[in-house]
């Protein structure tokens, strides 16, 4: 006789999404410029195509997604410009390509000029394909704006000097782990040390603004307004106590890209109260793919009571020497008498074996150790259930 059937099911962990857009062609940019006088375009598209890449990050909890970098796993794929699916607009037709293999996968290429003056916005839009769970995924990036401005002896332009898409990478910031080994003790404050971090790849970042009238750069005679442009394309002033800010002047920006997760600014020069030239950029976090494991492979004796262990991260070929830094680590054991038990977050741990339900026979004298690991989330200042913000003894801030 056979007995009735009963199907047990793989459970998978949800995934974790991020989406960013990459500017791959700094030397044509998303804005042009147009000589009137001999109808050039500075660049030109036709010849030097702007090519910008949605790059889609996604991981599982449990370790069961297999590419973090997760281009390759789009479907349903469009660019949209202005609200409008950019394949069914006439302008369009034979100026653009949308890549379609591998990592690849959604990157548009712009062979099109605009019309001096004229403005585009475009988002991409697409479902991330998760063929453990049977789900699509909703991705959707932020507005990226494709402007032309017309060139003259008298008119205002606006430039950074630094990407209009600009990416923080915590793995790639010194100033970050140095700050981190002075908060714990493990290093000693100096200013040189300090100051020796802060680098193209450093959370303090000074971005240069320059206001030109026609090509002669100008240092007099404009103001610059800063702006935080929402995710309905409304803008609201950008002010010098915003958590985000650590200064506002006439010629640059200075931001604190801990605190940011993805966000978009503008900056206008104004001349007798009138707008006379703009810019917008952004600021994204890169999600970097890792690998992290126990090193303990020590066996368990009977007589043991405790189990230490250290986890060691790497990233693009290289080992982390402090991933707690960057990434949330929580260890966990798994025995035949609990699954799943928490012991602690950190790079280390220590715990009783007692504790752990690990058995004293064959059948049940094993325990799987591992670490459940995700990148830190942006900063947030520390404040009280009052809204009062957390300081300590130099009158710094207190982050979460």
């Amino acid at each position: 006789m056979e007995s009735g059937k009963k199907r047990i099911r793989l459970e998978f962990a949800p995934l974790n999404t991020a989406v960013s857009v990459l500017l791959v062609t700094p030397n044509s940019p998303l804005v042009q410029v147009v000589n009137t006088f001999n109808s050039q375009y500075e660049p030109d598209r036709t010849l030097t195509p702007t090519v910008i890449l949605p790059q889609v990050v996604a991981n599982a909890s449990d370790g069961s997604w297999p590419q973090p970098h997760s281009n390759q796993y789009l479907a349903d794929m469009k660019w949209y410009a202005d609200g409008v699916d950019i394949s069914t607009i006439a302008d369009w037709t034979g100026k653009y390509e949308i890549g379609t293999v591998g990592s690849q996968k959604g990157m548009l290429t712009i062979k099109r000029n605009l019309n001096p003056g004229e403005q585009i916005t475009l988002v991409f839009k697409a479902k991330l394909a998760d063929q453990r769970l049977g789900v699509n995924y909703p991705i959707e990036t932020d507005p990226v704006i494709l402007s032309s401005s017309v060139k003259s002896q008298d008119q205002f332009s606006i430039s950074i000097g630094d990407s209009q898409i600009i990416r923080y990478d915590m793995f790639k910031d010194k100033l970050l782990e140095y700050d981190y080994l002075v908060a714990q003790g493990r290093a000693t404050e100096n200013a040189a040390a300090r100051a020796a971090c802060i680098d193209e790849n450093a959370y303090i970042r000074r971005i240069p603004i320059t206001v030109n009238r026609g090509d002669r750069p100008i240092t007099s005679g404009y103001t610059l307004k800063f702006y935080r442009v929402n995710a309905n394309l409304t803008t609201v002033d950008l002010l010098a106590t915003d958590d985000d800010v650590i200064e506002l002047a006439n010629d640059h920006i200075t931001l604190d890209l801990r605190l940011v997760a993805k966000a978009d600014y503008l900056v206008k020069a104004v001349v007798d109260n009138r707008d006379v030239a703009q810019i917008q950029f952004s600021v994204n976090r890169v999600f970097q793919a890792f690998n992290i494991r126990p090193t303990n492979g020590i066996s368990i004796s009977p007589s043991d009571t405790e189990r230490a262990d250290t986890a060691m991260v790497d990233c693009d070929g290289n080992v982390i020497a402090n991933p707690e830094v960057m990434l949330r680590m929580i260890w966990k054991t798994d025995s035949a008498g609990k699954t799943g038990l928490v012991h602690n977050e950190g790079e280390r741990t220590a715990f009783q074996l007692g504790t752990t339900g690990i058995g004293d026979n064959y059948t049940n004298d094993w325990l799987d150790v591992y670490v459940e690991a995700d990148h830190k989330s942006e900063f947030s200042v520390a404040t009280d259930e009052n809204g009062d913000v957390f300081t300590d003894g130099t009158d710094d801030f207190i982050f979460n």
